[in-house]
């Protein structure tokens, strides 16, 4: 009983810092992003997917950058499309 009241006490301190920090915020905005490449990818506009995939794969990224393995992955995807 002590051990889960611990425990429950250090996810309630770590959602406290996260929401403090700001990085709930970058969290919604990688999920968002996220959304805006799977509707891209089903869609038919590969220019749109690509604008798409390289948002968010840059913002997974701490520097924004994206590297080669972004590009082959975000490739790979353009590639199922119709």
């Amino acid at each position: 009983m002590e051990v889960e009241v611990g425990i429950l006490c250090i996810v309630i301190i770590l959602i406290i810092w996260v929401f403090s920090t700001g990085k709930g915020k970058s969290v919604k905005n990688i999920v968002a992003l996220k959304h805006a490449y799977d509707t891209a990818l089903n869609g038919n506009d590969k220019k749109v997917a690509l604008k798409a995939g390289r948002a968010f794969h840059s913002a997974l990224r701490r520097n924004g950058i994206l590297t080669h393995y972004d590009e082959q992955a975000i490739a790979n995807d353009l590639s199922t499309m119709n």
